[in-house]
């Protein structure tokens, strides 16, 4: 990137100007100039003409209301976490606002075997502390988190699930078969069947490079991570305080920020905090609380997209709020009855009302600024009463007959004649209590509480709703005692097939799959979208696995998360993705911008 800031300077401009000025005058002679209008060569060095662009300098100051639970890539398990491990090392890959991947901390690469293999060629760089980066490093770091017999574990082994040898590195521990060093700057990584999109999946935070320390010390290397990223940590971390990093000049691109600082604020007090020191300039970028969202939009103006500050970033975030069904459990097996249930929802009112604006409705299972997705591709997530209830009578008439069917006393016949006329039962005696289930808290009681009270007033059904602790939920729902449960997920990597493979593929049933939905068409969509080399046929595959799980509905999308962030107008160029990650090589400080 181009790093503006100094300009010709004015002597030399003041010489092209004469230049100009004799090529087109009379040959009257010059004037004599003026001794005090002369600039001499130390003060155009030292007045150069500032242009405008990008500048070097100055500390970023983000506030934080939850203290990251790890920095150590290998043990993430929060925003926060990725947000700082993001910054302090680089993975091979990454991927762009556009979903294509680019060159990391791999210059280069090959795919083999129609994307059963890759071979990564490194770029000569180091480790914050000036020690080489070499693929050992990544092997290191792509083991630890593989065994499943090391302590502490790692919970991200599902990000491995395709090379070979992760099996047995479940089972029994040890290295990973399928990752091997072919030279100091030469990785190579082996597929259990050809995946090209796996190259997405490298560029996980995660999946980064780890020195020796990291496994002799894991105390010392969480305390202050020793990375190969934009930015280094400025000293040992400490709980509870801020977090400094500081520009790594080393960088193979290297960022213009001096540093930046996360500042942690109380979780009670913390946004109010956050919002009163940013008007003080205290800060550059804070959590909004809702109550502050109409005065932050007058003072800073909103994001033109809703991810790219200065202003009101408000863009939709990459988690998606669903209820699933276990289509295995009559009547819930029915997609009429699935569907019914969703056209019952007003996602609008509970957005407004139930999550005070900080939800979306969704309308779709991948949300918007995620590559691929498709708003509106949900027919059945529009309010529709009506529809719900011609759905429902349709569910009720045939289970109604399908039970006459099995009375050996009924006339076939007269039950011909007579199927016009016969009223229905009410449909609460046919489809039995239905059952809300979710993990306990308030917003989730909130919302399963208005769920039941929309679904019972259209399709006069006897709904209830009930809150388990977090570990009986999971317990409940994987075991399939449950029909109609709260279902959360959020990605890592920028793809919809990091959403619908393992939500929705017969093969993730045990696993992710909780709906235990399975259908042929699907998994043969999803199987050719993993096998394709080409990214506009595997989206379009994708998209079209996308609409046939929306027509069958195992899970309602309700609700798509957004940010909730302010970035004052001296920041510019800050990115802050659906991923929740902040791309700070690119931030400047513009000091010359009118602040609040």
């Amino acid at each position: 990137m181009w790093r503006g800031g100094s300009g010709a300077p004015v002597a030399a401009l003041l010489a092209a100007l004469l230049a100009l000025l004799l090529a087109s005058c009379t040959s009257e002679p010059d004037p004599e100039p003026d001794p005090e209008d002369e600039v001499t060569e130390e003060e155009a060095e030292e007045d150069p003409v500032e242009e405008a662009g990008p500048r070097r300098g100055g500390t970023l100051r983000v506030g934080l209301v939850v203290d990251p639970v790890s920095i150590d890539p290998r043990f993430i398990v929060d925003d926060e976490g990725e947000l700082l491990v993001d910054a302090l090392f680089d993975p091979l890959v990454r991927v762009d606002d556009a979903g294509s991947v680019v060159p990391a901390a791999a210059d280069r690469w090959e795919v083999l075997d129609d994307g059963a293999s890759f071979v990564f060629h490194l770029r000569e760089a180091t480790f914050h502390d000036g020690a080489a980066v070499t693929a050992e490093d990544f092997k290191r770091t792509f083991d630890r988190i593989a065994d499943a017999t090391a302590e502490p574990p790692s919970f991200l082994a599902f990000l491995l699930a395709d090379v070979v040898g992760i099996d047995a590195a479940q089972e029994v521990g040890g290295a990973l078969e399928g990752v091997t060093v072919e030279d100091d700057l030469t990785l190579r990584i082996d597929l259990t069947a050809p995946q090209p999109a796996f190259l997405t999946t490298l560029s996980d935070p995660s999946l980064v490079p780890t020195p020796p320390l990291a496994d002799e010390d894991v105390e010392a290397f969480a305390s202050e991570p020793i990375g190969n990223g934009p930015f280094a940590m400025a000293g040992p971390r400490e709980l509870g305080a801020f977090l400094r990093l500081v520009r790594f000049d080393e960088h193979h691109s290297p960022a213009l920020l001096d540093e930046v600082l996360f500042t942690l604020y109380e979780p009670d007090e913390g946004e109010e905090s956050q919002w009163a020191d940013l008007l003080d300039g205290q800060l550059h970028v804070a959590q909004l609380v809702p109550a502050r969202r109409e005065e932050a939009l007058e003072l800073f103006g909103r994001s033109p997209d809703g991810y790219t500050g200065p202003g009101v970033l408000d863009g939709v975030r990459s988690p998606v709020y669903l209820y699933g069904f276990d289509t295995t459990r009559p009547p819930f097996d029915d997609a009429r009855l699935r569907r019914a249930i969703s056209l019952a929802i007003d996602r609008e009112r509970l957005a407004v009302e139930t999550t005070d604006g900080t939800r979306l409705p969704a309308t779709s299972l991948v949300p918007p600024g995620i590559p691929g997705a498709q708003t509106g591709a949900c027919d059945a997530c529009e309010h529709d009463p009506v529809a719900a209830r011609e759905l429902l009578d349709e569910v009720v008439r045939d289970l109604v007959a399908a039970e006459d069917a099995t009375d050996d006393e009924q006339d076939d016949e007269q039950d011909d004649e007579q199927d016009d006329e016969v009223e229905l039962p009410p449909a609460a005696e046919v489809i039995g209590p239905v059952t809300l289930t979710y993990n306990r808290g308030t917003l989730h009681g909130a919302i399963a509480e208005q769920l039941a009270t929309e679904i019972a007033e259209v399709l006069e059904l006897e709904v209830d709703f009930q809150g388990q602790e977090l570990a009986p939920f999971i317990q409940g729902v994987r075991r399939g005692d449950v029909s109609v449960f709260r279902l959360g997920w959020d990605v890592t990597e920028p793809t919809p097939a990091a959403y619908l493979h393992p939500l929705f593929h017969s093969s993730q049933v045990g696993l992710d799959n909780l709906t235990r939905f399975e259908d042929a068409e699907v998994d043969e969509l999803l199987d050719a979208a993993r096998a394709s080399e080409d990214d506009r046929e595997r989206l379009g595959l994708l998209r079209d696995a996308e609409r046939r799980i929306l027509d069958e509905l195992p899970a309602i999308p309700l609700l798509w998360y957004r940010h909730d962030v302010v970035v004052r107008p001296e920041v510019q160029d800050l990115v802050y993705t659906p991923l929740g990650r902040f791309r700070l090589t690119e931030v400047w400080l513009d000091p010359d911008v009118d602040t609040p």
